[in-house]
């Protein structure tokens, strides 16, 4: 045999060998994408379940949010908003009397979940009196530039809004043969190989809208949706707070160069300070003193927060030249305004000051449940009283 025809024999065979590789991630990357079918499914099933699910694209949940918060308004008086660093806020962490549903979402930016927040209170105004609105300034979204956001949170409009275009195809052969979909097209075919009925496994993950319901470890009931991580439990309780099932924690052996590094004068967190010098936006200030005011009205109040850094990592940032001054403008700025407006501030960027540990954080400024915890005892602790507003940190 020449050498030409085995280079030609060698390329088709491995062309032979991959093609079911990447036909079948092809259809797994079709799910992944979602539909307006599936995210309705997905928020039914909680509703009656109330167990643990989510609906694609991962980094997608407002339809999906939005459909849980809309069936969740009989039973609630208070919404936490924000991004992914507040998904670990939990319903038990606040007193009895406010009852929350988490609606905060995957790279949610400020602008847009103040719009959020006045709809709510403009369209449910005698139902929602406690608003949790954090000013994530670490990531830049307080210091944006423009107004918030003007957002329609009926259910209809979001599920609309939430279809995701399908990419074209030289886009998703590239998807298909990449190593992240490679990886999880093996763990899928493992479990399959592992489960009892093995044609039953394949089928759910590859044909079928979602998986049959399990347990999760901490005995809740589960449903997947998504093929992305099938049988891990990963999603959103019924409280809207966020699994983290799918997510890595800090090792113990990271933290201390996570925190030089995201110190650093190159870093987002230091950059996000120095591009405006720790001035936040006052329209954003406004816009929250705004609905404070009015929910005071009605018994309830805004509490803002600053979400928890991971320990160490606010002090490095104080001490440093480059980010120190504008550090302490922007806590100054919030502790004033805080003062002036009446507005409850709950500042949890030195985490531990509340005993959070480093192991409680997936990255620099997620923290988990178990940090949250502490910082909500803790600001309960200080409160005067449930009925009246909350006393500023």
């Amino acid at each position: 045999m020449t050498g030409k025809r085995y280079f030609v024999l060698t390329l088709a065979l491995c062309a032979v060998a991959a093609a079911p590789v990447v036909a079948l991630n092809l259809v797994l990357g079709d799910r992944s994408l979602g539909d307006p079918e599936t995210t309705r499914l997905a928020s039914e099933w909680q509703q009656a379940t109330r167990g643990v699910t989510y609906s694609p694209p991962i980094v997608n949940n407002h339809a999906f949010k939005t459909l849980r918060l809309n069936d969740r308004l009989p039973e609630i008086n208070a919404v936490v908003f924000g991004a992914s660093s507040a998904f670990g806020i939990t319903e038990a962490m606040f007193p009895p009397g406010i009852r929350p549903y988490n609606f905060s979402q995957s790279g949610n930016p400020l602008a847009a979940y103040l719009g959020e927040a006045q709809y709510l209170r403009s369209h449910h105004r005698g139902r929602i009196k406690w608003l949790v609105i954090p000013f994530d300034w670490s990531i830049g979204f307080l210091f944006e530039k423009g107004a918030p956001v003007a957002v329609d949170l009926a259910p209809q409009t979001a599920v609309a809004a939430g279809a995701t275009p399908s990419p074209p195809f030289h886009l998703k052969l590239l998807d298909a043969v990449s190593y992240p979909k490679i990886e999880i097209l093996g763990s899928i075919v493992r479990d399959a190989w592992r489960a009892p009925d093995k044609w039953r496994s394949i089928r759910s993950a590859f044909f079928e809208k979602a998986s049959d319901e399990y347990l999760c470890p901490d005995g809740s009931r589960a449903k997947d949706f998504d093929v992305l991580y099938r049988g891990k439990c990963s999603g959103f309780y019924y409280d809207g707070s966020n699994t983290f099932a799918a997510w890595k924690r800090i090792r113990s052996e990271e933290v201390a160069s996570r925190v030089l590094i995201a110190a650093g004068p190159s870093s987002k967190y230091a950059q996000s300070l120095a591009a405006t010098g720790g001035e936040p936006n006052g329209a954003f200030l406004d816009a929250a003193a705004h609905l404070d005011r009015e929910l005071k009205r009605a018994g309830g109040g805004v509490i803002v927060l600053l979400p928890p850094l991971i320990p160490g990592l606010e002090d490095a940032l104080a001490r440093a030249r480059h980010s120190g001054a504008s550090l302490a403008r922007v806590k100054r700025t919030l502790k004033e305004w805080s003062a002036r407006e009446g507005v409850a501030l709950l500042d949890a960027g030195r985490s531990e000051r509340f005993g959070c540990q480093p192991l409680e954080f997936l990255d620099e400024h997620h923290a988990l449940k178990e940090c949250y915890e502490k910082v909500f005892a803790g600001f309960w602790r200080d409160r005067a009283g449930v009925s009246g507003p909350p006393a500023a940190r």
